[in-house]
């Protein structure tokens, strides 16, 4: 190579540092500012209680078996509890799909995190609300 053709590289390299330097980062300042998702977003589902008929269809339509229902514990008179196997959740939206009563649904909440394995099965006490509360920064409310 050239020096010439070294010189038009580093040249090129250069300006497209000072082009970027004076630009906003493109993060996102993570525990305060969500990213911003479409609106059709698979994540974290949502449990309707009234609504569900325990006909055990969302647990039959999941490929992985991340999906277990408790007929036993009912809080109406035909329905039963659901627990998710985040661990496992391939967030496909079988489940949304093959659920008829409109019972289930994807929220677009996707961040889950958790310290062990036991914390991602999410019961009928936190499947049924959304339970993230709004933050505070820089004087406006986030998520």
């Amino acid at each position: 190579m050239s020096k010439l053709g070294t010189i038009a590289n580093s040249l090129r390299i250069l300006r497209h540092v000072f082009r970027r330097i004076f630009k906003r980062p493109f993060t996102y300042f993570y525990p305060w500012e969500d990213r911003y998702y479409p609106e059709l977003t698979r994540g974290r589902h949502i449990h309707v209680r009234e609504n569900c008929t325990a006909c055990s269809q969302c647990v039959r339509a999941c490929p992985v078996v991340a999906i277990r229902i408790d007929k036993e514990d009912k809080k109406y008179e035909k329905d039963a509890a659901l627990y998710f196997d985040y661990s496992r959740c391939l967030f496909c939206g079988l489940c949304v799909q093959a659920c008829n009563f409109d019972a289930l649904f994807h929220t677009p909440i996707v961040d889950l995190s958790a310290d062990s394995q036991e914390k991602l099965i999410y019961g009928p006490d936190r499947i049924t609300k959304i339970e993230r509360e709004p933050l505070e920064w820089r004087g406006r409310k986030i998520r």
